[in-house]
Formats: C-alpha cells, sequence, structure tokens
C-alpha cells in the first residue's frame, strides 16, 4: 500500500532493518482525526421550527451555526417574545441536536432529557417564524 524508507541500523557490522513507523503513525492520526470530526451544521440556517411543548410555545430559529430560542415571556407592558442564544447546534441525517435538546427531522417531535415531549411546525424563514408567534391567538381562549 505505502512505501516506506527504510534505514539500516548497524550493531556490531550487523545490519538491522528499521522501518520508519513514524510517517505510518502520522498518516493513522490524521485519517483517524479527520473521519471523527463531528457534523457541524449549516444546512438549516436561515430556517425555524415552533413547538408545543406540554401547552407552551418555544420556537427555535437557527443561523450562523447557531440556535436561538424564542419564549413568550411577561414584559413591562404585556407578552412579548424573549430571545436567547443557547449555542450551537447539530444535525444528523435523522435530528437536530440543541444541547439536551433532540428533534427529530421527519416527524418533528420534540424531546428533551427523556420526559418533555412535543410537536413542531417548520418555518422557512425569519418572518414567517415571527408571525407563528401569534401572541392573541395563543392568548384567545384565557379567562384571565
Amino acid at each position: 500500500m505505502f512505501q516506506f524508507y527504510t534505514f539500516k541500523r548497524v550493531y556490531r557490522g550487523v545490519e538491522y532493518p528499521q522501518e520508519n513507523y513514524i510517517l505510518l503513525i502520522m498518516i493513522l492520526f490524521f485519517l483517524i482525526s479527520f473521519f471523527s470530526i463531528p457534523v457541524y451544521a449549516g444546512e438549516i440556517d436561515g430556517k425555524g421550527i415552533i413547538c408545543d411543548v406540554y401547552g407552551d410555545t418555544v420556537g427555535y430559529f437557527f443561523e450562523s451555526d447557531r440556535a436561538f430560542e424564542y419564549k413568550i415571556a411577561g414584559g413591562d407592558k404585556g407578552l412579548e417574545v424573549v430571545k436567547k442564544d443557547v449555542g450551537k447546534y447539530y444535525t444528523n441525517e435523522n435530528s437536530i441536536f440543541i444541547n439536551e435538546i433532540k428533534i427529530n427531522r421527519k416527524d418533528l417531535k420534540y424531546q428533551k432529557f427523556s420526559s418533555f415531549r412535543g410537536d413542531c411546525k417548520p418555518y422557512d424563514n425569519f418572518n414567517s417564524f415571527k408571525e407563528g408567534f401569534n401572541i392573541e391567538k395563543l392568548i384567545e381562549d384565557n379567562k384571565i
């Protein structure tokens, strides 16, 4: 496969071949480290999802290989959408991973740890994502 240089070591008049294992180790190290690098996301940048988790609305928008969490919270004049950077996200062919959150890419099922579960809805851009947080519609059935 590879042809390595062979050095001869002479000891008391007898030649002993000594292969250069350092080059082989360097090549193996490079190959192992290259194929073990985790897949960083990027293909879902500019998209978002809004999830209903046990009646609460939580949104995640993906940009610059980072996930931003959007939640509805009480503000000075009423309810408002609050943005929080929750870190890098990673993907594979089946899931999106955000810290301890896993979202199935096929059916958009939300799972945090083993107990928090919910359903998500996809959005193709930030404007439609913002419109998904219709606060008036979310609170219309509230009694108080």
